[in-house]
């Protein structure tokens, strides 16, 4: 956690140099005829005992929750209209609701039948203590949250979410969309219905589940991934702890050294193992019709046409089962 907290100070630095880049940008924009925008920006002040509870749910735009500084949350959006509609001074207290309540800020759309969603385009940018728990929902747009304790729980129907430095846990879900997660300190759910995962140093694993898409972890705990369906791959670098993974029909490759037990499935995918020289594990593997491809001098070679494959070796007791149906098992 400490390693945590050093690279938080590092974002945190990085962050306040950039701040408000994207706004900033998007405001010196040129602006049609046939466009109107307008802006926000509010401040709230926090006590510094407790942490912020945010809670936000956002029909559409692209929005950021970024570490900014103790004791205040400062908000900025922007709106920009791409048809005859006229933005104005009053256009934000009619469609975004702001309440707070002590350490508990709440921000959400309120329907507006004068500025139809569809026309208009927010950008929102949040920044919160380092001490905040999140809830963030989003209807369609992107998330981008980064350089806070949490626990953070974001949901976005279509659209992609990015977390980065995240010291407690984390929940992302997706319906159509993708999700890339760096540097989380506590166990991390995270779940697509159509689209990819990529999560990088979480020391506490992940559970990892995609309909159709591929997923990558690298340097994780104990860990499970699955692909429900398609070709979707497991791409799995730096397995710290017990890991299951499970394809339809793309391929599932891990290349790490064993710290636990390993449970690979592929329906028609191919398993590829890269394991370290001499490694200590009992390795059990079969396939129905695929074959097998072992590009190692101290695995013993099946026979031909051998549809199962079961050694111990250097006396290991760290278990790898692998199975696939029709596909081929390879091991370097």
């Amino acid at each position: 956690m400490a390693n945590i907290l050093l690279r938080q100070c590092s974002v945190r630095r990085l962050l306040s140099s950039f701040a408000g880049v994207t706004l900033a940008v998007l405001a010196c924009v040129p602006i049609s005829s046939a466009q109107s925008t307008t802006q926000i920006h509010r401040t709230f002040t926090l006590s510094t005992v407790e942490p912020l509870v945010l809670d936000v749910d956002i029909s559409s735009g692209d929005l950021q929750i970024v570490y900014g500084r103790d004791g205040q949350v400062s908000l900025t959006g922007v709106a920009k209209a791409a048809s005859d509609a006229k933005l104005d001074d009053t256009f934000f207290p009619s469609v975004l609701s702001m309440e707070q309540a002590g350490n508990h800020l709440t921000l959400r759309s309120v329907p507006n039948s004068a500025y139809p969603e569809e026309g208009v385009h927010f950008v929102y940018r949040i920044e919160v203590p380092y001490r905040t728990q999140l809830t963030s929902r989003l209807g369609q747009g992107k998330q981008n949250i980064s350089g806070i304790m949490g626990p953070v729980m974001a949901v976005t129907s279509r659209g992609d979410i990015k977390a980065s430095y995240i010291s407690k846990g984390l929940q992302a879900q997706i319906d159509h969309g993708n999700v890339d997660l760096q540097v989380i300190g506590d166990h991390v759910e995270a779940k697509t219905g159509l689209g990819n995962i990529s999560c990088a140093r979480a020391e506490q694993g992940i559970s990892a589940i995609t309909g159709d898409g591929d997923i990558t972890l690298m340097v994780v705990g104990s860990s499970t991934a699955t692909v429900k369906k398609g070709n979707g791959r497991i791409d799995v670098g730096g397995a710290r702890g017990r890991f299951t993974g499970s394809t339809d029909a793309g391929d599932l490759h891990v290349r790490a050294i064993p710290h636990d037990d390993w449970e690979l499935n592929s329906t028609s995918g191919n398993v590829r193992l890269e394991l370290p020289p001499f490694p200590k594990l009992a390795l059990n593997a079969s396939t129905e019709t695929g074959e097998f491809q072992v590009e190692r001098d101290d695995i013993a070679k099946p026979p031909a046409n051998s549809r199962h494959l079961d050694q111990t070796l250097n006396g290991g007791t760290k278990r790898i089962d692998v199975h696939t149906e029709s596909g081929s098992i390879v091991i370097r």
